[in-house]
């Protein structure tokens, strides 16, 4: 009864507020279609039409399903990397800076790990959202050209306590790699701080 209930609801809000072009493609999406498009390492090709429309609807609009999904599917990939580590890695987001933040409402990276965790239950990994931060607000990584985006991130993360961080594996989270500068610039300050070992896993790769 409910299910029929959140039925007519969606389609009476469907009526009044046409729904995005990239949540149609998301809410018509399975994990088994998923699954089926992933590359060899379990990364979904962000060339990918329906996999674009899932990243953007998580990143630009928090979108519940979206998040559902991706987190099912990264935790797979997830499960490999904590199964090759020796006691429980730390899982890191991606930061975003709080102007950012405050802006868009929510980070991405942070309802894919928490929706990830729901999928693979506790004690695999211990999550901390709090260990990597922003030191500044950097541009948008988006349509920027390598060495921009190098420079872009250069010096722009923290780890706000690095005695949780040494002798620990952290395993970083974000929702799309390019070129790797997001990638490198945590990797440079986790292993500052004296992380043993950074394992880095993105949603989609472009």
């Amino acid at each position: 009864m409910l299910h029929h209930l959140h039925i007519h609801l969606s389609t009476l809000l469907d009526w009044f507020l046409p729904p995005r072009g990239s949540d149609l493609m998301v809410r018509s999406l399975t994990g088994e279609r998923l699954a089926a498009k992933a590359l060899y390492d379990g990364t979904l090709p962000y060339h990918d039409e329906e996999v674009k429309a899932l990243v953007w609807e998580l990143k630009y609009h928090g979108n519940p399903l979206a998040a559902a999904l991706a987190g099912e599917h990264l935790a797979e990939i997830l499960l490999a990397a904590a199964a090759d580590e020796l006691g429980t890695p730390l899982l890191l987001p991606v930061p975003m800076h709080r102007a950012r933040r405050r802006k868009r409402g929510h980070n991405q990276t942070e309802l894919l790990c928490e929706s990830s965790l729901f999928h693979l239950g506790e004690g695999v990994f211990c999550y901390r959202k709090d260990l990597l931060a922003r030191a500044r607000d950097t541009q948008e990584q988006q349509g920027l050209q390598k060495h921009i985006r190098l420079h872009n991130v250069k010096n722009s993360m923290v780890v706000t306590s690095a005695a949780q961080v040494a002798g620990r594996v952290c395993v970083v989270v974000d929702d799309v790699a390019t070129t790797g500068a997001t990638f490198a610039e945590a990797r440079r300050a986790l292993t500052a701080a004296g992380a043993r070992k950074v394992v880095c896993i993105a949603l989609a790769r472009s």
